[in-house]
Parts: structure tokens; C-alpha cells; sequence
């Protein structure tokens, strides 16, 4: 059977990770597919790519260092509406996914997947289909579609009852150690905003920094 080629451009910042996923597919062996791969190592570096050729699909990082997947994502996207996006993340998290599935990506995958996981995903998206794990998309479906969130899962703890499902998902940011202005941008709300959550979340839980918060968020299952 002849196989088809495709051309992937890598984003990551780190060119260790970048190096790592083009030698996995480059020289895989693949039943139905052939890589080229290009890279990127900034958002800077991803636009000039963009403007002078053309991807059969991008796979990018979430964290990167002067920005984050999900406002990339949605740079590219208004710039090429057709351009398909794969998220591959060491974050292993709901709220990160849905992020880039609200910016424009088209999967969501975590770096520990096998080569043949990764190949999975790719022709998933390239068919035009959205490809996440099996526990993202489950959560996705909790979280976004029936409305449930942590503290529904706690419905006993007096303490997350007082909080909103923004102030939850900010919380988890917090401990994920986002400054206000990266929460801001990820969330697409202004700095302003954050500050006024992260305060009221102080207050309702009756804290006087973010040491007390991250205790607390493990305490009561918000993270791990």
C-alpha cells in the first residue's frame, strides 16, 4: 500500500522534547504514513513558519514560555481557519483540554503516549475527527455538557460550596503555579479579573496567601 506523507510542524520550547517526537515519527514505521517534520520553538517562530508553508497538521506543546497553546491556538486559528491542531501536554488535565478545544485544536493528547498512540491521534484529526483519551473526554463531557464540577463531586464540604466553578478552575491554575496574567490570557479574561477572583477566593476561604490555597486545593482533592 502507498503511503501518504504528511507534513507536521512540532511546537514545543523545549528542543530536547521537539527532537524526541520528530526521531519517533521520522523514523517509525508506520502502516499508513510517512513524516516530514518542521519545528518551532516559540509563537514568533510558529507565524513565520505558517507564512511560508503549509502544515498537514501542527502539534503543539500547552506550556510554552511566553505563552500558553490555548492563546497560540487561537492566533493560528484566525489566521488559518482550516489548520488542523493536536495538543500533545504533560498536563493530564480537563481544564487544559477544553481550553485548546475552545481555541480551535482538534485533540488533546499527554506526552508519556506511545508512538503508535501518537500516530492514533494524528489520523483521527487529520480525518477531521476530535481525538481526546478516554478519562479527558469523560471529564469533558462532566465538566462542559452536564454542568458538573469539583465542587458538585464534594457536595459535603462546606468550604468548596462557597466557591464558584470559575474559582475552582482558577484555583487549580494557581497550583499549577499561573501567574494572574497567564490565568488571564489561558481564560481569555482580563488581568483585572483574575485579581478579583484570586482575592475573593482568599476571602471565602478565609486565607491570607496562596501557600494556604495550594494546601487547601490538596486537602480537598482539587489536585493531586
Amino acid at each position: 500500500m502507498e503511503k501518504t506523507t504528511v507534513k507536521i510542524l512540532i511546537i514545543d520550547d523545549h528542543p530536547i522534547v521537539r527532537d524526541g517526537i520528530k526521531t519517533m515519527l521520522e523514523l517509525g514505521e508506520f502502516d499508513t504514513y510517512v513524516f516530514t517534520i518542521s519545528e518551532a520553538g516559540s509563537a514568533v517562530e510558529t507565524m513565520l513558519m505558517l507564512k511560508n508553508n503549509k502544515f498537514d497538521l501542527i502539534i503543539m506543546d500547552y506550556q510554552l514560555e511566553e505563552t500558553n497553546g490555548a492563546v497560540l491556538t487561537k492566533s493560528v486559528i484566525n489566521l488559518y481557519p482550516n489548520q488542523y491542531i493536536l495538543t500533545l501536554s504533560n498536563y493530564d488535565d480537563h481544564t487544559y483540554a477544553g481550553n485548546m478545544l475552545k481555541a480551535g485544536a482538534r485533540g488533546y493528547v499527554t506526552k508519556n503516549l506511545s508512538a503508535k498512540g501518537l500516530v492514533e491521534a494524528i489520523d483521527s484529526v487529520l480525518k477531521g475527527k476530535v481525538y481526546f483519551s478516554l478519562r479527558l473526554a469523560n471529564e469533558l463531557i462532566e465538566h462542559r455538557i452536564l454542568g458538573k464540577s469539583s465542587i458538585e463531586l464534594n457536595a459535603d464540604n462546606p468550604s468548596l460550596s462557597r466557591l464558584s466553578k470559575r474559582e475552582v478552575e482558577i484555583i487549580k491554575l494557581i497550583c499549577d503555579q499561573l501567574t494572574n496574567e497567564e490565568i488571564s490570557k489561558m481564560l481569555f479574561l482580563s488581568k483585572r479579573t483574575i485579581d478579583n477572583h484570586r482575592q475573593n477566593i482568599l476571602n471565602k476561604l478565609g486565607m491570607s496567601n496562596t501557600a494556604g490555597l495550594v494546601r487547601f486545593a490538596v486537602e480537598n482533592g482539587l489536585v493531586t
